[in-house]
């Protein structure tokens, strides 16, 4: 099973996912990158969103086991800890994102595939003109809040 959801975080939506996860995983290990979450043998991935003047890009939670004859004997129980946590994003996380889209003369297109976090959300509230949600930095793609 190879899936992911798409998320913008800031470190505080990070840290109460983390601690959320934390009652179903083994352990995490934190690099500047991303956040492993262990699960027996196998590994559920976090990469947190980055922001860097007032712009913050997505960032990802996946799992990746690969194919069948080389995935991790506790893959089963990796699946079903990977479905609780996307579900407590999907629950916890704002998905009316539209983003802009030079291609139709800067029309907004809704987007249901973006999940933005409680304390991004707030953020960009905070300052929607300033404040922009991007795929990544040298995207043209930037989302704003829909209804």
């Amino acid at each position: 099973m190879d899936a992911e959801i798409i998320v913008f975080m800031t470190e505080k939506d990070q840290a109460n996912f983390l601690a959320f996860a934390e009652k179903y995983i083994d352990s995490t290990q934190i690099s500047e990158t991303v956040c492993r979450l262990v699960v027996g043998d196998c590994e559920l991935l976090l990469t947190p969103s980055e922001m860097k003047n007032n712009v913050m890009v997505t960032g990802k939670f996946e799992i990746r086991l690969g194919p069948s004859e080389s995935a991790c004997r506790d893959q089963e129980r990796a699946k079903k800890i990977f479905r609780k946590l996307r579900s407590y994003i999907k629950k916890q996380y704002w998905s009316r994102l539209a983003y802009l889209n030079k291609k139709k003369k800067d029309q907004l297109t809704p987007s249901r595939n973006h999940w933005l976090g409680p304390d991004a959300k707030a953020w960009k509230d905070a300052d929607a003109e300033n404040h922009v949600l991007k795929l990544s930095h040298t995207s043209w793609m930037a989302f704003e809040i829909g209804i």
